[in-house]
């Protein structure tokens, strides 16, 4: 059975993810546009966002890939990667990372 390419594109995200978070790296640049956390929305956010509850309801309005981690420090294993204009109503997790 062929992998359907949404899972694929999730999983090189989580890997990409699980490299930055390993090597330290931050990009120049933070993410462009609105991410709403549980309705809060961050403007041009950047780094770790802890999450209030969960599950919890991540719109992804900016332009870069974020990513849900076990936690709140956006240390542990990524749960959940969302592209730019992805919206998950329940995710699992305890904090957002954006580039």
């Amino acid at each position: 059975m062929r992998p359907r390419p949404a899972r694929a594109v999730r999983t090189l995200g989580c890997l990409a993810a699980a490299a930055v978070l390993a090597a330290g790296a931050v990009p120049a640049h933070a993410a462009t546009g609105v991410l709403a956390l549980n309705g809060a929305e961050h403007r041009d956010p950047r780094g770790c966002l802890p999450l209030e509850s969960v599950p919890a309801a991540v719109d992804n309005r900016t332009d870069e890939t974020v990513f849900v981690l076990s936690g709140a420090d956006c240390t542990g294993e990524v749960t959940a990667v969302l592209l730019p204009g992805e919206a998950d109503p329940a995710v699992r997790g305890a904090g957002v990372y954006a580039p």
